[in-house]
C-alpha cells in the first residue's frame, strides 16, 4: 500500500444542548470490529488508541483518528476503514457500549491494572475535582447555549429574506458539475460526524485534513439563516440517490446545520469553510445574496450586534471549558500514579495482533 492517508475529526462536540456525538464511525458499520478501552482519566487510553493508529499507518492503511474536544491533542478514538476496526474510549460522556457483544465487539478495561487501594486514598479528591467538572461542564453548555441564540437572532432575519430560486439554481449548478455518473443501483449510505469542534484552545477545524491530491471542492458562502445547510443536503440526497456514499459534517454549535458534505468514491466536498482549504482546491465559489429589502438593510446593525455577543459569548465558553482541561489534568495524576503500564502495553500488543489476525482473515476470504 502506498500514499496514506490520515484524516482528522472529532469523536463529540460541546454545544447548546451539552455533549454531543453521533457514534458514526464509519457509512456501513454492518460487521465492523469495534473494540472499546474503558478506564479513568490518565489510564493510558488515548496513547493505547495511538499506537494501534501509528502501526497500520506503518503498514500503509487509512486512518481516521478522532480528536477529543476536551483535549484536542488527545485521541478518542482510531478508525481503519479498509479493515472496518474501530477503537474507541468510551468514559464520562463517551459511553458506548457494544452492539454485537462477544461476536465483531469487545471490551477492554484499562482499569484492571490500576492500583484500586492505591486510588481509594485520594478517593476525597478525586469525587471533589468530579464534581467540580460537572458543575463547570453544566456551565459552559448553557453559556454555548446563550451563544446559540445570539446566531439564532442573526438567522430569523436572514431566513426571512431567504431566495428559495437561489438555493435551487446553486444546488442543480452544483448537482451538474460534480454528480455526472451513477455508482450503483443501491441508494448511498450515510454518515455523520464533527471535523470541527468547540474546545479550550478555540475552534478547531481539521476539513484539511480530508482532502487528497485529486480532491475537489465547491465552496458556497452566506451568512448564518441564508440556506447553505440546505443546499449541502440537497447535493447529498442526490449523490445517495446516484448510489454514493456520503459524509456529513456538522456544524458545532448546532447538529442540525451542516458545514461540508464529503463524497469520497468522487473525491468531492462542497463546503461552506472555504476560508479553511486552499483556494487551489476550489472548483467554483457560490455567494449567497438573498432577497435585497430595505428592511434588511436597516436591521444591519442588529445583525452585527447579535454577530459580536456570539462570538464574545463563545469564547466565554472556551475559557470554560479551559478550566474544565485543568481539573482534569490534576484528575490524570492521581490515575497515572496508580497505574501498571506494563501490563497496559500488553494489553495493546495483544489488541494489534488480534486486528492485524483479523486483516489476514480478510484478505484470505475475498
Amino acid at each position: 500500500m502506498t500514499n496514506q492517508h490520515t484524516t482528522r475529526c472529532f469523536f463529540g462536540c460541546n454545544a447548546g444542548n451539552g455533549f454531543h456525538t453521533f457514534f458514526n464511525f464509519l457509512p456501513r458499520l454492518e460487521r465492523a470490529r469495534i473494540i472499546i478501552v474503558k478506564g479513568g482519566p490518565g489510564t493510558g487510553k488515548s496513547t493505547f488508541i495511538s499506537a494501534v493508529g501509528e502501526t497500520f499507518a506503518q503498514q500503509g492503511y487509512d486512518l481516521e483518528y478522532q480528536h477529543c474536544s476536551l483535549d484536542p491533542q488527545s485521541y478518542d478514538a482510531v478508525v481503519v476503514p479498509a479493515l472496518k476496526a474501530v477503537v474507541t474510549a468510551a468514559t464520562g460522556h463517551h459511553v458506548f457500549d457494544p452492539k454485537n457483544p462477544g461476536a465483531v465487539d469487545e471490551i477492554l478495561n484499562l482499569g484492571d491494572h490500576w492500583d484500586t487501594e492505591r486510588i481509594r486514598q485520594h478517593s476525597k479528591e478525586i469525587i471533589e475535582i468530579n464534581q467540580e467538572a460537572e458543575r463547570l461542564f453544566r456551565k459552559a453548555f448553557r453559556i454555548l447555549n446563550a451563544a446559540r441564540q445570539f446566531l439564532a437572532n442573526v438567522e430569523d432575519i436572514h431566513i426571512a429574506h431567504q431566495d428559495p430560486r437561489e438555493l435551487s439554481t446553486v444546488t442543480e449548478c452544483i448537482i451538474a458539475e460534480a454528480l455526472l455518473r451513477s455508482n450503483s443501483e443501491m441508494y448511498g449510505a450515510e454518515r455523520h460526524a464533527y471535523i470541527s469542534s468547540n474546545t479550550p484552545e478555540g475552534t478547531i477545524h481539521n476539513i484539511a485534513s480530508l482532502l487528497r491530491p485529486e480532491t475537489t471542492a465547491f465552496a458556497v458562502k452566506g451568512e448564518a439563516g441564508m440556506g447553505r445547510t440546505k443546499i449541502l443536503a440537497g447535493v447529498a440526497e442526490k449523490a445517495k440517490l446516484l448510489g454514493f456514499d456520503v459524509e456529513y459534517y456538522h456544524r458545532p454549535i448546532d447538529h442540525h446545520l451542516l458545514d461540508h458534505v464529503h463524497i469520497p468514491a468522487l473525491n468531492l466536498l462542497v463546503t461552506t469553510q472555504p476560508d479553511e482549504l486552499s483556494t487551489q482546491v476550489i472548483e467554483e465559489s457560490f455567494t449567497l445574496q438573498g432577497k435585497k429589502t430595505k428592511r434588511q438593510t436597516e436591521l444591519q446593525d442588529e445583525i452585527s450586534e447579535n454577530v459580536a455577543r456570539y462570538e464574545q459569548t463563545l469564547s466565554l465558553a472556551m475559557q470554560t471549558l479551559a478550566q474544565i482541561k485543568a481539573e482534569h489534568g490534576v484528575l490524570e495524576k492521581y490515575y497515572i500514579d496508580s497505574m501498571d503500564f506494563d501490563g497496559v502495553k500488553k494489553r495493546l500488543a495483544a489488541t494489534i495482533e488480534s486486528i492485524e489476525r483479523q486483516a489476514t482473515i480478510s484478505k484470505q476470504a475475498h
